[in-house]
């Protein structure tokens, strides 16, 4: 059995290396333990808009099984579809991207590892905010699944020998922010489910907690992007209106923290405008879908509740941005 373990990373490429270190310890520790001969681990690190320096570059191509150096204009959510390509030619039994934000426990490789090894017939590893078990899953972008990390890329292992005929729909759908989401919700719509293992998070990562700032910087493309890519899979005009309409109602709180104006810079993709035209294609999809809708967003859009939360009448809302933070932190 080949775990193929594929850590995209930007400028924090000191963490990544610690990253890199740190797997590499925990499967040597399980592989003496366990004596398996057939087990065996790559590590693929994938770096966008950022030059190491040469000791940094040395250091990663000793540590590393394959060290891919994307050059400037290759961000974030590109380089993280990207692991499913490589996954396609370098063909291991089990796959995981791992954010380098998300820091493994001691005995997280062999907790992955021996549940694979235990049920053969597990499609996708799992984790979860203390769950533990075995199902079938079938939906899982509407509603989207909380307590169970399939939108955080370190949530899910995959199992290739059902699975890897979908990976192409995520550099596909990279945009969006969600391509993982449209690799397992593809599989599980062509296979009329999956059988998924859950484990508590705990037992592989932790994670660092985020700001509303910081996250409204780091994930504004895709609250728009979950609006898209849950609309793609609707198989009708009724249950495309519901969607949209739901969506909107639910979110209203976020609206004014997450969207942005896109800047028209000469490069459709770069940093400061980082993908801030799939907004504009949200919001054309609400209007076509619901007017009701639409006029319903562009009010709350308006309204900065996450200030307004502060304030006693607006109770409601600062439990709505706990639960923002919180499901963040397990689901993306």
């Amino acid at each position: 059995m080949k775990l193929l373990v594929y850590i995209p990373c930007h400028t924090d490429f000191d963490l990544a290396l610690s990253q890199v270190k740190k797997v590499r310890k925990e499967f040597e520790i399980f592989l003496s333990k366990c004596k398996q001969d057939s087990l065996s681990i790559q590590i693929v690190l994938s770096v966008n808009a950022y030059l190491p320096s040469p000791t940094e570059k040395s250091l990663a191509e000793e540590i590393c099984d394959q060290v891919i150096f994307n050059g400037e204009g290759y961000l974030g959510d590109i380089n993280i579809a990207n692991g499913f390509l490589i996954a396609l030619d370098e063909k291991p039994d089990l796959f995981w991207i791992l954010s380098v934000n998300d820091y493994l426990v001691d005995g997280s490789i062999g907790n992955i590892i021996i549940e694979f090894m235990n049920d053969s017939t597990i499609d996708l590893l799992v984790t979860g905010v203390n769950i533990n078990g075995n199902f079938i899953e079938k939906q899982i972008i509407n509603p989207p699944k909380t307590g169970l990390s399939y939108g955080l890329i370190s949530g899910v292992i995959y199992r290739l020998d059902r699975l890897s005929r979908f990976f192409h729909n995520g550099p596909f759908m990279a945009w969006t922010g969600w391509s993982q989401l449209a690799v397992i919700q593809s599989a599980m719509n062509s296979m009329g489910g999956l059988k998924v293992k859950c484990i508590p998070f705990s037992l592989v990562y932790s994670q660092r907690e985020r700001g509303l700032s910081e996250a409204a910087v780091a994930y504004s493309h895709s609250i728009y992007g979950a609006l898209i890519l849950g609309l793609i899979f609707k198989p009708s005009k009724v249950a495309a209106r519901k969607f949209v309409t739901t969506y909107v109602i639910k979110n209203f709180y976020s609206w004014h923290l997450f969207s942005r104006k896109w800047g028209n810079p000469s490069q459709i993709i770069e940093g400061g405008n980082y993908l801030a035209w799939n907004q504009l294609i949200a919001e054309a999809l609400i209007r076509k879908n619901s007017i009701f809708a639409y006029y319903i967003y562009r009010l709350v859009k308006i309204i900065p509740f996450e200030k307004c939360h502060r304030f006693k009448p607006f109770i409601i809302v600062k439990r709505k941005f706990d639960e923002v933070l919180n499901q963040e932190r397990h689901y993306k």
